[in-house]
């Protein structure tokens, strides 16, 4: 069985999910183009891409990763085959009409109950995640960094806000939706904290977030919250504290804990307090680790 990455994003959940499951899965990834490649294009965090012609690989075992607007067209032609939703944004009435006739997985409870409540069966499985050879700093870790898209649902003027009153600012990283800086960021003087994008490898997240004893995701999303994300999971893997936003797991299905596994903060003024305050942690980032065994990836071995 192979993947199938019908969008157009290159940064993000969606990307970073199709590496992780292609390694576990040993799959290839294909992307829809008008010719078939046989030479392999990089996909990131270790992985490739094949581009494929439609007729190519109509009636192959598939799991498509991912589904977006520019690729709606596409899914009668998939039919009886395996697709992922991530989160709410996919589940537009376009996609919906066309779900029953697919074997669906969802990555969280929230957005699989959502499915239900459109009378959509699906199966939840946990996000897959490869650990990746731990690199283990001499320095003592310090310091708080952003690694999550720049975009209207990473909520990154909270931290912006916060960087305004913080002695040691949160460094923050990751792709740029320009739309999001120019009508909420650029107020708060993004480009004084943004340090830029990073390429889409192991290596290269581990040198940003290794020394950081803390990693901020100030993640909310409409009708989902509760569970993973990479950013989460990149986090707990090495060993920094994550601190999440209160609307990410208020009321929602969580294994999320405060002050457990995790610090929840509900404004800019809660995560600059508690970043100034900078206690000992060490028991919360130990905590943490034990939620990646449920994302071993061995549950995807049968899809």
């Amino acid at each position: 069985m192979n993947l199938l990455y019908l969008a157009k994003p290159i940064y993000g959940g969606w990307v970073t999910f199709t590496a992780h499951l292609a390694q576990i899965k040993d799959a290839n990834i294909y992307k829809i183009a008008r010719r078939d490649e046989k030479k392999g294009r990089p996909f990131g965090y270790g992985t490739s891409y094949f581009n494929k012609k439609l007729d190519s690989i109509i009636g192959e075992e598939l799991i498509i990763t991912a589904i977006d607007k520019h690729y709606y067209s596409l899914l009668p032609y998939f039919y009886g085959q395996t697709i992922v939703i991530h989160d709410p944004t996919e589940c537009k009435p376009e996609v919906l009409k066309h779900l029953h006739n697919y074997r669906v997985i969802t990555i969280r409870k929230e957005v699989s109950k959502l499915l239900e409540t459109n009378f959509i069966d699906n199966t939840f499985l946990p996000h897959p995640y490869v650990m990746f050879d731990e690199i283990t700093s001499k320095k003592k870790k310090k310091g708080a960094i952003s690694i999550s898209r720049i975009d209207f649902d990473k909520n990154i003027d909270i931290i912006l806000k916060a960087n305004e009153r913080l002695e040691e600012p949160i460094e923050i990283y990751g792709a740029c939706n320009d739309l999001y800086v120019y009508h909420k960021l650029r107020q708060y003087n993004f480009d004084e904290h943004y340090k830029g994008k990073f390429p889409k490898s192991y290596e290269a997240l581990q040198s940003l977030v290794n020394n950081k004893k803390y990693v901020v995701d100030m993640s909310s999303i409409n009708k989902d919250g509760g569970g993973s994300q990479y950013t989460f999971l990149e986090a707990i893997a090495n060993h920094c504290c994550l601190i999440l936003n209160e609307k990410w797991v208020k009321g929602k299905m969580t294994d999320f804990k405060h002050l457990e596994n995790c610090i929840v903060v509900k404004d800019e003024e809660e995560l600059r307090l508690f970043l100034e305050l900078d206690p000992d942690v060490s028991k919360i980032t130990k905590n943490a680790f034990d939620l990646l065994k449920e994302h071993n990836g061995s549950e995807w071995n049968d899809i």
